[in-house]
């Protein structure tokens, strides 16, 4: 299992571009139907732009129980865990 650190690929957490990048970057892993791991060790808050146009688009496109198997998070605080959690429930309504 491959891991990506968000710090190391994206230039921000605050604009839809770079959310964008990250979206192209995680792509092809949903394709493959394989797990990675992105770490969030280092990253700092992320804006709600990023969010949307990078997991969110995912989460549309392929869905939500596909994002869970793939997306995993490692190396996160529990704000951004805390974050992330709500993000992705939203998308369950």
């Amino acid at each position: 299992m491959e891991t990506i650190i968000l710090k190391d690929v994206v230039g921000g957490s605050f604009s839809s571009s770079d959310g964008y990048g990250l979206y192209c970057i995680l792509k092809p892993y949903f394709f493959c139907d394989q797990e990675v791991l992105v770490s969030l060790e280092g990253f700092s808050v992320m804006s709600s732009s990023f969010f949307n146009s990078s997991f969110g688009e995912l989460i549309e496109e392929f869905g939500i129980e596909k994002f869970k198997h793939i997306i995993k998070f490692v190396s996160l605080t529990r704000s951004q865990a805390n974050l992330i959690r709500r993000y992705v429930e939203f998308h369950l309504l």
